[in-house]
C-alpha cells in the first residue's frame, strides 16, 4: 500500500462526486475514512500474532496412548501435552542406564580400595626385602643378568665332575660355589619379582584413581551414552510446551498413529502480540525506523486503535505481486480482548 494511496483514493472520490453535482458528497466521503490516517502518511497491511508461538511434533514415530490437554487450554512450560504407547518400557530403560551408572560407581570404588591395598603390600614386600651387597649399584634386572652368569660360570666349572660320587677337595668347592651362585641368583630374582608386583601395583592404583575421577567428572562415555540414549528416546515419545501459553490448535488424538515430525500442536502466547506487514514498499520502506510511532487499526475492530512502535525491520526482500515489499515487525503497547490471529490490521507509520 503506497505512501497516499488513501489519500489520493479520497480526492479522487470528491472530484468524481463534484463533478455530477454532488455539493456535498466530498464530506460524506471524508467521513468514512480511518480518523487515525493522516495525509501524506506511511501506511501498510499486517497480520496480527501472538509475540510467540510454535508448531509442536513428536521426534519419534509411534501410536498416541494419550493426549492430556484440549484447545484453549493454559499450559506451563515442560507439561506434558502428549505422549506414545511403550513409555513405561522406555521409562524402565532409563532406570536400568542410571542403575548401571551406580553399579559402575561401585565396581570402580571397589576397585581402588583393592588397588590401594594392593599396593600397600606390595611396598610392604620391596620396603622389607634385603638386598645383598653383591647387588649394589644394580637395578634387580641387572643383578638378574649378572648372578645369570655367575651361575653359568660356576656351572662350567663344575660340570666335569657332576658325576662324581664322592668329590673331594676343589671338587666340593666348585660345588658349593655353584650353590651359592644359584642362591644369589634366586635372591635377584625375588628382589625383581617384588619390585615387579609394586610397579604393577602402583599403575593399577593409578588407573583406579583416574577412572572414578573420571566417572565423577561426568567422563564414563559408555555408560553415560546409554543413559543419554534412553532418556533421548523417552523425550521423543513425549511430547511438552516449551513455554507457558494457550493450546492454539490440537491435531493429534489417542490411539492414531504419528508421524515424526508432523505437526500435532500448536502453542501460542496471547499475552502480548505483534503485527507484521504485508506490503511494505521498497520505496516507503526506507522512511521507517525502528523505534518508530505506529498507529494501528483492524478491519474486523472498527473501534479499536491501538498504539505501538516498530520492533525490526527486515533485511530481506519478498516478491509481492510484482512489487519488492519488506516485513516489518510492530510490537503493541496495548491489546484488545476481541483480537484475534490472524486478523488483519492497517498500520500507520507516524512520522
Amino acid at each position: 500500500m503506497k505512501r497516499t494511496l488513501i489519500f489520493t483514493l479520497l480526492i479522487l472520490s470528491a472530484f468524481a462526486l463534484s463533478a455530477c453535482g454532488g455539493a456535498t458528497t466530498v464530506d460524506a466521503a471524508a467521513d468514512t475514512s480511518p480518523a487515525s490516517i493522516t495525509e501524506n502518511a506511511i501506511v501498510a497491511e499486517g497480520r496480527l500474532e501472538p509475540v510467540e508461538f510454535a508448531q509442536l511434533a513428536f521426534s519419534a514415530n509411534g501410536v498416541v496412548a494419550s493426549v492430556l490437554v484440549s484447545e484453549g487450554d493454559t499450559i506451563t512450560a515442560g507439561d506434558m501435552i502428549a505422549q506414545l504407547e511403550n513409555t513405561d518400557v522406555l521409562q524402565a530403560d532409563i532406570e536400568n542406564a542410571s542403575n548401571e551408572l551406580e553399579n559402575v560407581e561401585a565396581a570402580l570404588a571397589n576397585e581402588l580400595s583393592a588397588a590401594y591395598k594392593e599396593y600397600r603390600s606390595a611396598q610392604e614386600e620391596v620396603d622389607t626385602f634385603a638386598i645383598s651387597s653383591r647387588f649394589e649399584g644394580m637395578t634387580p634386572t641387572e643383578a638378574v643378568e649378572a648372578m645369570l652368569e655367575e651361575v653359568n660360570r660356576a656351572r662350567v666349572a663344575y660340570e666335569p665332575y657332576f658325576l662324581v660320587e664322592k668329590p673331594r677337595g676343589f671338587q666340593k668347592d666348585l660345588k658349593e660355589d655353584l650353590d651359592n651362585q644359584w642362591a644369589f641368583y634366586n635372591r635377584a630374582i625375588e628382589w625383581l619379582n617384588r619390585t615387579t608386583r609394586f610397579e604393577a601395583a602402583q599403575v593399577r592404583l593409578a588407573q583406579a584413581q583416574q577412572n572414578l575421577a573420571d566417572y565423577q567428572a561426568g567422563n564414563n562415555v559408555v555408560v553415560e551414552r546409554s543413559l543419554l540414549a534412553a532418556q533421548s528416546a523417552l523425550d521423543s515419545a513425549e511430547l511438552r510446551t516449551p513455554f507457558s501459553g494457550t493450546v492454539a490448535d490440537l491435531d493429534v488424538k489417542a490411539g492414531e498413529a504419528v508421524s515424526m515430525g508432523s505437526p500435532a500442536v500448536t502453542i501460542a502466547d496471547f499475552s502480548n502480540w505483534i503485527i507484521k506487514t504485508t506490503d511494505l514498499s521498497e520505496v516507503d520502506v526506507v522512511d521507517v525506523q525502528v523505534g518508530q510511532d505506529v498507529v494501528v487499526t483492524f478491519d474486523a475492530l472498527r473501534d479499536v486503535e491501538l498504539q505501538g512502535e516498530v520492533l525490526s525491520i527486515s533485511s530481506v526482500f519478498s516478491d509481492t505481486q510484482g512489487d519488492v515489499t519488506y516485513e516489518v515487525t510492530i510490537s503493541l503497547d496495548e491489546s484488545d480482548p476481541a483480537m484475534r490471529w490472524g486478523m488483519t490490521a492497517l498500520v500507520e507509520f507516524v512520522e
